[in-house]
């Protein structure tokens, strides 16, 4: 059960309001509650404009054997339609032979940074497919590189499964038309 900081009077504020008073809010456990009901007031305000069904096709690369075989199953379970791939080529046959909506890869899955690459050959097969990396190995220059191929997200191992999912579902929604 989650309880709001907020007084019940103050519970249907706009997100803008939301926005800004987590701006200012100082008290670290008020300012997590208040960017959780930011965060619903968000999904509230799209879910009017989207379709009902997002399509959820997602292919997952990775290279360590024990997430490729557990993130599927919990993203399955979300409603996801996942594709695996273990290996930078087989990432780039599951590309060519599928359409996706979302690309969630590890950074260093052969070679550092080989994420980048399958996160390249997907927007140019798939320009609107939203891409995430996710890392272990978390470092400035690859923050940076995230940033500047204007990827949806950047996230660190092991990363929240109910961030991950909103992230997603966020980004897809944005990309509807």
């Amino acid at each position: 059960m989650r309880y709001s900081v907020l007084p019940m009077s103050e519970t249907r504020k706009t997100w803008q309001q939301l926005a800004e008073l987590a701006a200012h809010e100082q008290d670290r456990d008020k300012l997590r509650a208040l960017i959780r009901e930011l965060t619903d007031a968000l999904e509230q305000r799209t879910k009017h404009v989207t379709p009902q069904h997002l399509s959820k096709r997602l292919l997952f690369v990775d290279d360590e054997e024990g997430i490729r075989t557990t993130l599927p199953v919990i993203l399955e379970r979300r409603g996801f339609d996942v594709r695996v791939a273990a290996s930078v080529p087989q990432a780039f046959s599951e590309i060519r032979t599928h359409d996706f909506d979302v690309l969630l890869s590890d950074l260093n899955i052969g070679e550092d940074g080989d994420g980048f690459t399958v996160i390249r050959a997907m927007r140019k097969a798939h320009p609107k497919c939203v891409a995430i990396l996710l890392t272990g190995y978390p470092a400035f220059e690859t923050a940076v590189q995230s940033i500047e191929d204007q990827l949806d997200g950047y996230l660190v191992k092991p990363a929240d499964l109910d961030s991950l999912v909103s992230l997603i579902e966020r980004k897809l929604r944005a990309r509807t038309p």
